[in-house]
Parts: structure tokens; sequence; C-alpha cells
């Protein structure tokens, strides 16, 4: 079996230069969105700038962009955040999205989330991890297991999906 050649993954702070037609796409996309809150939202250019805007001025959030780099051109694939951080116990939330489909199922998800988890412990000298995910998301949930988190709660009913209630799972990590 041919093993898939890995993509090279770099993650940076995201900027109003990375919000593009493609992007909005991405939020709008049902299939793209429907494990997150923002399934229920229409979004447009000046709501995703907002968005960067917001986090970029926050002390306490950071927006990364996912990129890949295919010789020398960099492809925003997604994005992933840092936090909210509470600096007194050294913790923060964690979440993610690949938006661009041509890129589900290559391992960015768990390449992007270890490079985050790399970045909580050298730049924000954090300790502990958490993130949650609907459990019928068995992409998130593989991508947080293979980065070592273990799941520490199940809220029970907490969701509404397909007109039904579902499980929200929480994950930690102690870094």
């Amino acid at each position: 079996m041919k093993k898939k050649k890995k993509n090279y993954l770099i993650l940076k702070k995201l900027n109003l230069k990375n919000i593009n037609i493609e992007y909005l796409k991405w939020m709008n996309d049902k299939e793209v969105t429907k494990f997150t809150e923002q399934r229920f939202k229409k979004h447009s250019l000046l709501d995703i700038k907002n968005f960067v805007r917001e986090k970029n001025k926050s002390k306490n959030e950071f927006l990364y962009g996912i990129f890949i780099k295919k010789k020398s051109i960099l492809k925003h694939v997604g994005n992933i955040k840092l936090g909210p951080i509470n600096k007194i116990h050294k913790s923060a939330e964690i979440s993610y999205i690949i938006g661009n489909r041509n890129f589900w199922k290559m391992g960015i998800g768990t390449d992007a989330v270890k490079a985050i988890v790399k970045i909580a412990k050298k730049k924000f000298k954090l300790k502990k991890l958490v993130a949650g995910c609907y459990e019928n998301n068995l992409g998130s949930i593989k991508v947080l297991k293979n980065n070592n988190f273990k799941q520490e709660a199940k809220f029970i009913s907490q969701i509404l999906y397909s007109s039904k209630r579902i499980n929200m799972i929480v994950y930690g990590l102690i870094i």
C-alpha cells in the first residue's frame, strides 16, 4: 500500500489578507460546518473580517490559519483557535476547522492540533488544553485521540443535531 505524502503544514496568525471568497464558501458550506455552531449562521465577508479583527485584538484568544505549503505556494485550508486562555490556571480551549474539503482525511487536523499544542506549551506556557466536539464528529474525535487527548466529560443531550438530541464530548490534555 502506497503511503500518503505528508504536506508541509504551517500555522500562522490569520489576517485580513487571508479573508476571501473561498474562505466565505467554507463558512457557508453546510457539510464543512455541520459539526460546529457556525452551521446556524449565514456568513458574509464582513462578518468574517470582524471575527478576525476581534481575535487579533484579543489578549487571550489567538486565531491561526492552517496553511499547506506545496512547492512555494501557501494554501489556506483551515483555522485553529487557541483560547480563551485562562492565565491563572494556565489552561485554554482549542477549536479547529478544515474548511477546504479537498484536504479532508489527510491528517491535517491531527497535525494542526499537534502544532497548536506545541505553541500552547512553548509560547504561552500552558499546562492544560480542552476541546469539545459533537459525539457524532468521528473525524474530530480521531484528531483529538491521535494527539493523546482523553475524554473527560460527556454532556448528555447537549446538542440539537438533525432534529435529535446528541451528546457533547469534552476532551482534555495535560501538557
